[in-house]
């Protein structure tokens, strides 16, 4: 090679780096490894879509009783009725079916706002930090340590006795929108938590220390800069409590609190126990509901954390 070609090689451009893959995307390839989460995700998808698609393929509505008249109350399954019919008539699947929305809005519905008043009352305390600090950590340690279920029991119950012969009597699904509300108000304690460690850990990167040097606001750093960085860790802690509020709803109405006008996973459990020996297909369907959605949520909450670990290998 002469030393004219060299000087030609030399004068080329050298190739660019290739960019540091983000955050997100160095989670996804990790997740994606993991077997615990991917079978969470798919157990995940599969109560999402039984919750939209499934209204609309269900064998029976839901409060459709012809099946009393034929086979009759706690027939055994058969080709009609897959899961055969409970103690009232109602077939077991279509049932079964109806109450994946409802657990879908109440995990995500009391994780939203769980969420909302987690992130701001956390990330205000880790940000802030000294007496504003404090007070908002002792504030939520005191949501920590009521009973929810308690609390929850007697609200529900009160209101459904003080809106008798009121024009919220006729309000659908306020009972189940208060559950909805009270589980979320009274799970956001741990996200607040989790949300502190992760500002105070975030505040005094070189990155933060940058944008208060070009004069960004407070909220600037908060939501742009601070806040997108700590969201991996709380949709780990988020997707965790998904489960957990659909097992608090399922709990509830088992008790014989929930709205009776929703279908409810926890309601079938309560109608069809008594006639566990007789008709188990009735209770153990929607058992069987309730354990694989919370196991998918648990088991997608371990692959986010196994995905998210900063020391895990790519």
């Amino acid at each position: 090679m002469t030393d004219q070609t060299i000087a030609s090689h030399a004068s080329l451009p050298k190739p660019l780096p290739k960019p540091a893959k983000g955050i997100w995307r160095q989670g996804w390839q990790r997740f994606t490894k993991s077997r615990t989460g991917m079978l969470g995700l798919v157990l995940v998808m599969l109560v999402v879509a039984t919750a939209v698609i499934g209204p609309f393929l269900a064998p029976f509505d839901a409060h459709d009783q012809s099946p009393m008249l034929d086979p009759g109350a706690k027939a055994p399954p058969s080709w009609t009725h897959w899961l055969g019919t409970d103690r009232m008539g109602y077939d077991v699947l279509s049932r079964l079916i109806y109450g994946a929305p409802t657990a879908l809005a109440v995990g995500l519905g009391a994780m939203s706002i769980a969420s909302v008043i987690g992130v701001l009352v956390g990330g205000f305390a880790g940000y802030r930090g000294g007496t504003t600090d404090e007070v908002l950590m002792r504030f939520t340690d005191f949501f920590l340590v009521i009973p929810m279920f308690v609390v929850i029991l007697a609200v529900v119950r009160l209101l459904g006795v003080a809106i008798v012969n009121t024009p919220f009597e006729s309000v659908p699904y306020l009972n189940l929108g208060v559950i909805i509300l009270l589980i979320g108000v009274f799970s956001w304690a741990p996200i607040a938590r989790m949300t502190r460690a992760e500002f105070l850990r975030l505040k005094n990167q070189e990155f933060v220390e940058a944008a208060r040097c070009i004069g960004a606001t407070s909220g600037d750093i908060l939501f742009r800069h601070i806040l997108p960085n700590a969201l991996p860790s709380l949709v780990v802690i988020v997707a965790l409590g998904i489960g957990g509020a659909v097992l608090a709803e399922a709990m509830i109405g088992f008790l014989g609190f929930g709205d009776p006008a929703a279908v409810s996973w926890g309601q079938l459990l309560y109608f069809n126990y008594e006639a566990l020996k007789v008709a188990p297909w009735a209770s153990l369907s929607p058992g069987l509901a309730i354990f694989i959605t919370v196991l998918g949520f648990n088991l997608l909450a371990d692959g986010l954390t196994d995905a998210f670990n900063p020391r895990a290998k790519v």
